[in-house]
């Protein structure tokens, strides 16, 4: 998990202490049909973001705007035949969702009813 953010980190080091983040905080949630997803919660200068550990593949995605609970977004894929993903976190339950044109909000369910695993 360390090397996964080991680049992060390393900026954060060039940070002055009063600017520092608060130290990532890694979720695993459950979700419809029992399929797993792992997202590692990071902030920096007020600054949230997520890397979501999904189908063998980290996914960095930035804090977005939201009408009501933590939404991360990134447009662009892993690899270019990838579409960009947003994860949505309200109330205690989560949602990944692929992009499915050019428009910020128009996205297709990936996995639904993502809880923390207890």
């Amino acid at each position: 998990m360390v090397a996964r953010f080991a680049g992060f980190l390393f900026c954060l080091s060039l940070v002055p202490a009063a600017a520092a983040a608060a130290p990532p905080e890694t979720v695993d949630y459950v979700c419809r049909g029992g399929k797993t997803i792992s997202a590692t919660y990071l902030s920096h200068r007020e600054v949230g973001f997520v890397v979501l550990r999904w189908n063998g593949r980290d996914h960095g995605l930035a804090e977005a705007l939201s009408a009501s609970g933590a939404r991360y977004a990134s447009m662009a894929g892993t690899t270019p035949e990838q579409p960009g993903l947003e994860w949505w976190e309200h109330k205690g339950e989560a949602t990944l969702s692929a992009f499915t044109g050019k428009d910020f909000f128009d996205t297709k369910p990936l996995l639904t009813e993502c809880r923390p695993r207890k």
